[in-house]
């Protein structure tokens, strides 16, 4: 990494924290779960102000031109902070895909939308996930079909069933594609950014709800007081968070290690990896962080559940631990030759 590139991450890094840390804070996150609707046009005009909605678009479109690799600690402070707005959906995937066929006067008047923070983007990849995330909040759905074909639809004109999600703060729809739409260009190595940029993107918006379930752990059992002593000087206590922050530790490093590494031959490799890391890491997080607040996590009062619920949704988003998994194991087999048991 160049001096350049880690003095830019940081300052990004605390710009996103400060303006999360005041606008979507619990009492935010609760009143939008209790408003029924997850976006809302405040929050994401204050992210477009601060220019981290325009921070992939390219300069001469009102961007800041900067890359994917500026944005691992602002995608990890979304999943901690639970940001209920489309932003990996619309900064990163939709500024890329858009940002790929800018000398469209059309596309370009798209672009200079997003930047403004006027657009909401949506993106369907199909071949990652069978739901659309914040499809019916979004102005323009794009989708990316599995040979490269890249088809720009006006959400109105789409036929858009909202879900009954685990994570209403994260919502999904299924989507059924009008007969015809405007079609942007067919580019395949366009369509494998974009999934790994999903993929490594969700891991860092993973690992961080991993991480704000394991520090809400650590100061509930800090406080709570069993027998005179706070739980969290009980052994047993100490080695599950241990267990916990192992695992988040890691999949903190492979995620951002993998959003940094975008551009290398094995990046999507890497973005499998670190979404399985990911995966695995959150999946404890969430038990022990439910086990060890005893009752008082399993009330809708109580604000754990917005991290447990993120945490369920994002580990399904753009593939499942399994699914990437299986992927990384029949690539492993393909390049050493190997067959499967049964496959001769």
């Amino acid at each position: 990494m160049t001096e350049t590139l880690d003095l830019d991450r940081r300052q990004l890094d605390e710009v996103t924290k400060v303006l999360l840390d005041r606008h979507c804070g619990l009492e935010y996150l609760r009143e939008r779960m209790d408003a029924g609707e997850a976006h809302q046009p405040a929050l994401w005009n204050r992210l477009a102000e601060t220019g981290l909605v325009s921070a992939l678009v390219a300069d001469e479109a009102g961007g800041a031109g900067l890359t994917p690799r500026h944005l691992p600690g602002v995608l990890h402070a979304t999943g901690y902070h639970g940001v209920p707005e489309p932003f990996l959906e619309t900064a990163v995937l939709g500024v890329t895909i858009l940002g790929a066929y800018a000398e469209d006067p059309w596309v370009a008047d798209q672009l200079r939308a997003l930047a403004e923070g006027s657009l909401l983007v949506a993106v369907r990849l199909a071949v990652l996930d069978p739901h659309v995330a914040f499809a019916a909040q979004s102005d323009l759905l794009l989708d990316v079909a599995d040979d490269g074909t890249v088809t720009a639809y006006p959400t109105a004109e789409v036929a858009v069933t909202s879900l009954e999600a685990v994570d209403p703060l994260r919502p999904v729809a299924r989507v059924a594609l009008p007969g015809s739409g405007r079609v942007l260009g067919v580019d395949p190595a366009l369509a494998r950014r974009v999934r790994t940029l999903a993929v490594a993107g969700s891991a860092c918006q993973l690992a961080g709800a991993a991480r704000r379930l394991l520090d809400l752990t650590v100061e509930y059992v800090s406080v709570r007081h069993q027998f005179g002593r706070p739980i969290g000087s009980f052994q047993a206590v100490k080695h599950k968070i241990a267990d916990v922050a192992v695992g988040v530790d890691m999949a903190e490093a492979a995620a951002m290690g993998a959003l940094d590494a975008v551009d290398e031959p094995d990046a999507a490799a890497r973005a499998a990896a670190a979404k399985a890391y990911a995966g695995d890491a959150a999946a404890r997080a969430n038990v022990e962080a439910l086990q060890l607040h005893g009752g008082i996590g399993f009330t809708w009062e109580y604000h754990l559940h917005f991290w447990l619920k993120r945490v369920m949704a994002l580990s399904v988003a753009y593939g499942t631990t399994a699914a990437h998994r299986r992927g990384l194991a029949a690539d492993l087999l393909n390049r050493t030759g190997r067959r499967e048991p049964g496959h001769e």
